[in-house]
């Protein structure tokens, strides 16, 4: 459980944004999305709210603000669809009509040939298909145990089948749906996207050694990249950010009224103390940050300026501003002590497991009933709010044209061969003593990217950007 979560540097630690993504990975791709999640968590605007959202911004400052931010969010989640058309040879289909990529070999199973479906014209080959799901089945060492772990997924192989298909056809639809609309990524682009990720890892060389580690070389990583950002412009096409109205916000708050009320703004200097170091040291940042209460309330220095030349937190450029409590989960001590905080008043020294910190609550939200006017909301809670429900209005219109445009094009799907090496007897589960069950928690997190139905890959990222877990 922690306030924050280190910087990728190493340097500062910094507050740590709930991602609320949709969908799972495919297996090929999971660890590496699931590594580059994290990284981004660790790296984000480090103030548990949105980037971009300051006090005072235009309304299109906040909007580009908020695109940007969303683009970052969604880039995690949309690397694994680049991961997925490698996999899938997109360039390969289009010109043969075929979508068969395997690997090289070593596998200890059949292959049967043929093919498992088809959309849009393309026929995807049963050993595509085979291939996916084996990457999943060969966690497990018997019948038994596979069979049991479908049986717990509400899933038998048919079934498994027909996700992968389905998975599968909607990443080569999504390609084809980049080149219907036109849409094309500059190397200028490229670059930039390059430019955010080796910011996100904190150093060039730290994302190079993380890439590696998963076959990457930074050439085929740029061209995963370049799929990403070809997928978020594709979203931005078909779904564009629209600003929330004013009675919308409200809405959004009356409906949310019992975890909003009583939210708390806070800003906080940190001066970080190791778990090891010794009692001299320990008084030392104790001290410092004493000196700073004094100045601050002697008038010699605001807060935020003491903030942005002491802390040793990522949040001191913006005068320490961690956002509000209750979009913000916050460790024990500081989240106590902030409580007992009224606007404008400072705590005590406040030790955690980072170091020691100097609390200042800014601003506090309260009604009493209902909101019944915009001017209820803080400005800064409103952008973020504002930012939600923007975001989360995204994902659906896009999921809406998504399902659309896969219905419109149409999944012809062929019956499984029994013949498959996935193939089981679903008598079979709950035969085998519970050791499988250690198995099959060794290997969730791939199967869950095998039987996925490609939300992930669909590129509709709802990361909720404004509340940071423990």
């Amino acid at each position: 459980m922690a306030l924050f979560t280190k910087k990728n540097d190493g340097s500062a630690p910094e507050a740590d944004p709930k991602k609320k993504a949709q969908g799972a990975t495919r297996a090929a791709s999971s660890k590496l999305a699931g590594g580059k999640a994290a990284a981004e968590a660790d790296a984000k605007d480090g103030r548990g709210r949105t980037a971009g959202a300051k006090d005072g911004a235009t309304k299109a400052e906040r909007k580009h603000a908020r695109k940007e931010k969303m683009s970052k969010a969604a880039k995690y989640v949309l690397v694994a669809i680049g991961v997925a058309a490698m996999l899938l040879s997109v360039t390969a289909m289009a010109c043969s009509g075929v979508l068969n990529q395997i690997s090289s070999g070593g596998e200890d199973y059949h292959l049967t040939g043929g093919v498992a479906a088809e959309v849009s014209g393309v026929n995807i080959t049963e050993d595509t298909v085979t291939e996916q799901i084996m990457a999943t089945r060969s966690s497990y060492d018997t019948d038994a145990a596979w069979a049991t772990y479908l049986e717990g997924q509400g899933l038998t192989p048919e079934t498994l089948r027909e996700q992968v298909i389905n998975s599968l056809a909607r990443q080569y639809l999504l390609t084809q749906a980049v080149s219907e609309y036109g849409i094309e990524v500059s190397d200028e682009e490229i670059d930039e996207a390059w430019d955010n990720e080796v910011a996100q890892y904190g150093s060039e060389e730290t994302l190079l050694s993380i890439i590696q580690m998963y076959g990457y070389t930074e050439d085929t990583y740029r061209q995963q990249l370049e799929s990403s950002v070809a997928l978020e412009k594709l979203r931005d096409e078909v779904a564009p950010l629209e600003d929330p109205s004013d009675q919308e916000i409200i809405d959004y708050v009356n409906e949310n009224l019992d975890s909003l009320n009583d939210a708390r703004r806070s800003s906080h200097i940190l001066i970080k103390v190791d778990s090891e170091a010794d009692d001299a040291t320990r008084e030392e940042a104790r001290q410092k940050l004493e000196d700073l209460r004094a100045q601050i309330e002697a008038g010699e220095i605001s807060f935020a300026d003491a903030a942005k030349e002491n802390s040793e937190d990522g949040s001191a450029k913006d005068g320490g501003d961690v956002g509000w409590d209750k979009l913000t989960s916050f460790v024990t001590e500081y989240g106590d002590a902030l409580a007992e905080l009224d606007p404008g008043e400072m705590s005590g020294i406040v030790e955690t497991t980072y170091g020691y910190h100097l609390i200042q609550c800014t601003e506090l939200f309260h009604v009493d009933g209902e909101v019944t006017s915009i001017d209820q909301i803080p400005e800064n809670l409103r952008d973020t709010i504002s930012d939600t429900i923007a975001s989360n209005a995204q994902s659906d219109a896009y999921d809406a044209w998504l399902d659309q445009y896969v219905e419109d094009a149409g999944i012809e799907i062929n019956p499984m061969p029994e013949d498959v090496p996935y193939n089981v007897d679903m008598a079979l589960a709950g035969t085998e003593d519970e050791s499988a069950d250690d198995t099959a928690s060794d290997a969730d997190a791939s199967a869950e990217g095998t039987a996925d139905d490609a939300a992930a890959s669909d590129g509709s990222d709802a990361a909720d950007d404004t509340a940071a877990t423990e």
